[in-house]
Formats: structure tokens, C-alpha cells, sequence
């Protein structure tokens, strides 16, 4: 049991399963626009994920935010490296716009935790943005670059699509910022600090309802089958905020709430 919990402890904090989720998403995104699975895009984005939350995590914690002492986050950034490595790999095989795309995303996701040459300060540093940071980074990848890798246009029912990710992210942060309500600076400004944990609930609540109303719209075009799917969804997602809480277990927003966007990918496949 010990190395089986070890095992799953390294699946978590090398942030594979933040990767499989963002793959996952992606492939909502092809499924619900009718697009045909791309590989290199797909890959791309699940081992450049790894890499960008590993650096997120524990770059922090390194001399000049590479050299570490500790032996555990060496092996993940061993892995990182290699996972680095593979993503650059399918990288060269996107279409050009899409890198230009996605180097503009992984430049947010740097100034995230490195200050400006001219500050000490760096964009998690700036109140209240975080949240909406990592919602544009997940909608944009998701689905703005699968539309612009396949040379599709973003028409009305892309923007539909990215405006219901945006929300589902946003949803799906509530339960990690109550979470760090014990470990955030007071003048973060994060949503739960200014709505409160009750507040916040609250508006993880309306924000559903509205991911529902986008979801019965798409049903027009998309079918009933999609609407069931998301309708599950959305009583997941308004379950990981009721029971969000400050001291929650460590596994309950790493693992339940980030698999939500994996059990959205394999009930459309399973439909």
C-alpha cells in the first residue's frame, strides 16, 4: 500500500494528472466542434502542461528557480526535463500561428512566478487576477488553439465553447482558492477573500447555472446527448464546492476536482 500511495503521490506532484486534464479538455473541444484529433497539438499540450505546472510549483522553491537540493523534487524535475524534451518534439510539428499562440501562454505562466526584471513583484502578485490568469491560459489552449492548429475559423459557436471553458475553469479554481484561504497573503485579493467562503460558493453556484444555459444552447446544435453529459458535469462541478472547504483533504481538489474534466472527455466518448 505504502508504494502504491507513493506512486500515486508522484502522479500527483509531478502534475501528470493537471496534463491529462487539460488533454482532456482538448478533446471536448474536438469532439464538441467536430474536429479531428490532433496528435501533435494533443501531446503537446498534456507534456508541455507537466512542465509548465512542475516549474509553477517548484521553481519557487529552487536557487535562481532551477537548482534544488531536495532529492524527491530533483526526480521530478528530471522528469519535467524528459517531459520537456517530448513536448518540444510535437511543438515542431504545430502550425505556426498556434506556437506564437502558445509562447504568449507559457510567457504568462513564467511572469506568473518570476518578478519582472523592474520588480519584485510578479502577476501573482497583482490582486485578485490569478483565477482569471489560469481560466484564459486553460480556455485558450483548450479550445481557441485546436480551432487555430486545424485552420478552422472561430466562429459564434467557438466563442460559445471558449466562454463556457472559461467558466467551467473558473468553477473548478473555487475549491483550490478555499483551499489556500489559510496560506494566501490577505491582500491577494482572491475570491474567497473578498465573497467569503460562503460567497464564493455562492457564486461558483450562478457561475454553473450559467455553464448549464450555454450547455442548452449547444444542445440545439450539438444534440441531446451533449446537454445529459454536461448537465452531469455541471452536478459535479457544484459538488466539488459544497464540499470545498479549508482543511480538505490533500487528494480532494488534486485528484476529484481536476479528474472532472477527464470524466467530461469519457462520458462524450462513451456516448
Amino acid at each position: 500500500m505504502k508504494l502504491l500511495k507513493r506512486i500515486f503521490d508522484f502522479y500527483l506532484d509531478t502534475s501528470i494528472h493537471v496534463g491529462l486534464s487539460v488533454f482532456a479538455l482538448a478533446q471536448v473541444t474536438f469532439y464538441n466542434l467536430g474536429l479531428p484529433f490532433d496528435d501533435a497539438l494533443s501531446y503537446a499540450l498534456f507534456f508541455g502542461t507537466i512542465v509548465e505546472y512542475s516549474f509553477i510549483k517548484y521553481s519557487p522553491l529552487a536557487k535562481h528557480y532551477i537548482f534544488v537540493t531536495q532529492k524527491y523534487i530533483r526526480s521530478i524535475q528530471l522528469f519535467s526535463a524528459i517531459c520537456f524534451l517530448v513536448a518540444l518534439y510535437f511543438v515542431f510539428q504545430l502550425q505556426a500561428i498556434t506556437v506564437i499562440i502558445a509562447s504568449v501562454l507559457v510567457l504568462l505562466a513564467f511572469l506568473y512566478v518570476v518578478p519582472a526584471i523592474s520588480s519584485k513583484q510578479n502577476f501573482r502578485s497583482l490582486k485578485g487576477v490569478k483565477i482569471y490568469i489560469v481560466a484564459i491560459t486553460w480556455s485558450v489552449s483548450t479550445v481557441i488553439l485546436p480551432l487555430l492548429n486545424s485552420d478552422s475559423k472561430i466562429e459564434w459557436i467557438g466563442f460559445l465553447e471558449f466562454l463556457q471553458r472559461f467558466l467551467f475553469i473558473i468553477i473548478l479554481m473555487i475549491p483550490f482558492e478555499i483551499r489556500d484561504l489559510k496560506a494566501d497573503e490577505p491582500w491577494l485579493r482572491t475570491l474567497p477573500q473578498v465573497l467569503g467562503e460562503k460567497g464564493v460558493k455562492v457564486f461558483g453556484g450562478v457561475l454553473t447555472i450559467l455553464f448549464l444555459i450555454i450547455a442548452i444552447v449547444k444542445s440545439h446544435f450539438f444534440g441531446m446527448d451533449n446537454l445529459v453529459v454536461e448537465s452531469i458535469i455541471s452536478g459535479l462541478l457544484v459538488l466539488a464546492v459544497v464540499f470545498a472547504k479549508k482543511e480538505q483533504s490533500s487528494y480532494f481538489s488534486r485528484f476529484f476536482v481536476e479528474s472532472i474534466s477527464v470524466i467530461w472527455w469519457l462520458l462524450l466518448w462513451a456516448i
